[in-house]
């Protein structure tokens, strides 16, 4: 996230004569004397955070001591601001966008970014992602799992700008709201951290299942799109829906154009079933990261991915916050015995990189560095020294591509990284 934020209360209009009406909690960033800035959303405090979340030379230099080569930027999702007005909305995203820009532009070989649009205007959301895409060329877009507490992805609103996804060839990454819908979370999730630990996975798993049972993915064959947090709590429903699309299809499945749920999940949408393909490596529209803090619920999720579906998940860290993987994004893939016995070294090496590069067709230049990476790491390998040979803890993580959001790739803000 940026170190300062527009004055956006001032780009509100006061709120017409009659009964008092409440002014929108905008966002807003200040900073505190040990270096860091305390973010506030309206006037009640947020949270905290250190230089890394918006510093590129502090995340730089953390990223050398983890061995992570490569980010991949997007926004605190507390930022998206979905439910504000739309005029100043627009002001926020394309703040948040250039900053990020400008980021990948000082440091074009670490860093790559995902911008972010006002959904709750869908034609100026089309138009920020065409400015994203053409004149800041940005990967691709970080979206919310919902655009407020009664519009879901599956809304006839966003048709128009899935289509504008398509023909950009935007890819998509999608972070839960959580915390940024404040009042409601703590409506329906109440206390001990349920809305991060509960909510949020429940609330992508809501959004895959619009998106399948909607037809959204059928009529939109080219839409590519990675969840976070190992796509949620929908790999341990997927039995669940599978069989209600079965046994009542007048509810699940009069929408989703033929195409079943673990159709969808497993790589085969509807293009690649009426061309009988089989789920080939890297195939599919659904993507997911790797931020599920067990491996095994990773062994599960690559089963319920399908054939080839290791190829589909990316590295997720979540940096620099708390339900993040510290010090070393991707320790489980790296330190876990147990994912040894389920993982090749090929699937490790493609979550690690490989993946993120071909989700966000980040060409040549990435592909190059990683292919660099991966030859000295499997010398290693090859020798008999495990995942990585005799390398030392501190070249683990070489050649690592991490999508985070301020927040997360999480390939998920500069965290995945967020700025």
């Amino acid at each position: 996230m940026p170190p300062s934020l527009p004055d956006l209360a001032s780009l509100t209009a006061p709120p017409a004569p009659g009964p008092e009406q409440e002014t929108y909690p905008w966002p807003a960033i200040r900073p505190v004397a040990n270096g860091g800035v305390d973010m506030y959303v309206g006037t009640t405090f947020f949270r905290r955070v250190d230089p890394n979340c918006y510093d590129p030379s502090t995340r730089l230099s953390e990223m050398d001591a983890a061995g992570v080569d490569v980010q991949v930027l997007s926004t605190v999702p507390v930022l998206f601001c979905y439910d504000a007005p739309a005029a100043p909305a627009v002001v926020l995203a394309r703040a948040l966008n250039d900053h990020i820009a400008s980021v990948v532009s000082q440091h074009p070989t670490r860093f790559v970014g995902l911008g972010t649009v006002p959904l709750q205007d869908i034609p100026l959301a089309i138009a920020e992602l065409r400015r994203v895409r053409t004149n800041l060329n940005m990967a691709g877009i970080q979206i919310g799992t919902s655009i407020d507490a009664a519009t879901m992805l599956s809304s006839p609103d966003l048709e128009p700008f899935w289509a504008a996804c398509e023909e950009l060839d935007c890819p998509v990454f999608v972070h839960p709201l959580g915390y940024a819908l404040p009042r409601e979370n703590a409506a329906r999730w109440g206390g001990h951290w349920a809305s991060w630990l509960v909510g949020m996975p429940c609330e992508t798993a809501l959004a895959i299942h619009a998106l399948t049972a909607s037809g959204v993915l059928v009529r939109h064959p080219r839409l590519r799109m990675c969840f976070a947090h190992g796509g949620g709590a929908f790999p341990a429903l997927l039995g669940r829906v599978q069989h209600g699309f079965d046994c009542r299809p007048d509810l699940v499945a009069k929408d989703a154009l033929g195409v079943t749920p673990t159709a969808h999940f497993e790589g085969m949408g509807a293009a690649r079933l009426e061309r009988g393909e089989a789920g080939e490596q890297g195939g599919g529209q659904i993507w997911i990261d790797s931020l599920m803090h067990d491996a095994d619920l990773l062994e599960f999720v690559i089963r319920k991915l399908g054939p080839g579906g290791a190829d589909r998940i990316v590295l997720g860290s979540d940096y620099p916050f708390p339900l993040g993987e510290v010090p070393v994004a991707g320790k489980m893939l790296l330190e876990d015995e147990r994912v040894r016995v389920f993982l090749s070294w090929e699937d490790r090496a493609g979550i690690l990189a490989r993946n993120a590069i071909r989700f966000l067709n980040l060409g040549a230049q990435f592909q190059s560095q990683f292919e660099r990476r991966l030859g000295e790491a499997d010398g290693g390998y090859s020798n008999g020294g495990g995942l990585w040979g005799d390398w030392g803890a501190e070249k683990m993580g070489a050649g690592r591509v991490k999508v985070v959001d301020n927040s997360d790739w999480e390939l998920s803000s500069m965290t995945s990284g967020s700025l």
